[in-house]
């Protein structure tokens, strides 16, 4: 496939997954897509319970800025970025 032969169409696979979650589990005959819907519905209902309190979350991106900030050195030293 050229650069030039890319669909305009989304997936047909990832149409019916949209219109399926938009219209719930109910009625799916795939019981593994079933499944995942009845996952999908219940993270969409109960989703904010799962979230991190405000200082869980403050912590984790502190730990994760400290992470990135020492693998940032290692990446300039392997020398100059592609882009240049």
């Amino acid at each position: 496939m050229n650069a030039d032969d890319t669909p305009t169409r989304p997936d047909d696979a990832a149409e019916r997954f949209a219109a399926a979650v938009d219209g719930g589990p109910h009625g799916v005959a795939d019981p593994e897509l079933a499944r995942e819907l009845e996952i999908v519905d219940m993270l969409a209902r109960q989703g904010s319970e799962y979230d991190p309190d405000p200082e869980t979350r403050a912590r984790a991106r502190r730990r994760l800025f400290a992470a990135l900030a020492e693998e940032a050195p290692l990446a300039a030293e392997d020398g100059p970025s592609r882009a240049s």
